[in-house]
């Protein structure tokens, strides 16, 4: 897969988010759409390739002591830009 420079991704890449499609988050509730709409311009790491063209990377918060949220994004292509490659890729 490769990121809207051209450049080569594999899990464990942190990448930068840089478009989250406004259909999908119209469509979250708002307890999630909080977390998941300040993820745009931040760096996270590759954590799996689900579907073909699509990266994901996810997101965690405290909604109350001892009680986690979790969530993220499937991102196209387009979406999402190489940081820099994660400490288990060769080179």
């Amino acid at each position: 897969m490769r990121d809207r420079h051209g450049n080569p991704v594999e899990i464990g890449d942190i990448v930068r988010v840089v478009e989250i499609c406004q259909e999908f988050l119209d469509v979250l509730p708002e307890d999630e759409l909080v977390h998941i709409a300040q993820m745009l311009n931040h760096e996270y790491p590759i954590d799996d390739f689900p579907e073909p063209d699509k990266a994901s990377v996810s997101v965690s918060w405290e909604i109350e002591p001892g009680l986690t949220g979790h969530g993220g994004l499937y991102m196209l292509p387009h979406e999402f830009e190489l940081v820099r490659k994660g400490s288990s890729a060769n080179g």
